[in-house]
């Protein structure tokens, strides 16, 4: 729920570990006990997906949205998406706009 309610903020291991009130090697062990994955790669998961919505949903600029969900570097933030959906932002925006309207 962490992740959730700070996905846009910066967010380190000792973050989490502090706002479930476990050390940052139980962590960890939770995390992937529980999703299967890193805590980070559940919060990079996290992140793209609201991406993804905000881009469907909102105006917002592309530069806007991967600030405001997380990422610190567009570049990186484009090399993400794409790895995630095969498009880079600019384009599944505009896929997905055709097909909404």
């Amino acid at each position: 729920s962490y992740i959730h309610a700070h996905f846009g903020e910066t967010i380190a291991a000792d973050d989490i570990a502090a706002a479930a009130n476990i050390s940052r090697s139980e962590c960890f062990r939770c995390f992937r006990r529980m999703t299967g994955k890193k805590p980070f790669e559940y919060l990079n998961e996290y992140r793209l997906s609201q991406a993804i919505r905000l881009l469907i949903d909102t105006e917002l600029s592309v530069s806007e949205i991967c600030f405001s969900c997380g990422f610190n570097n567009s570049s990186y933030f484009g090399k993400q998406f794409k790895t995630k959906t095969g498009h880079t932002p600019a384009v599944f925006r505009a896929r997905n706009s055709a097909l909404i309207t």
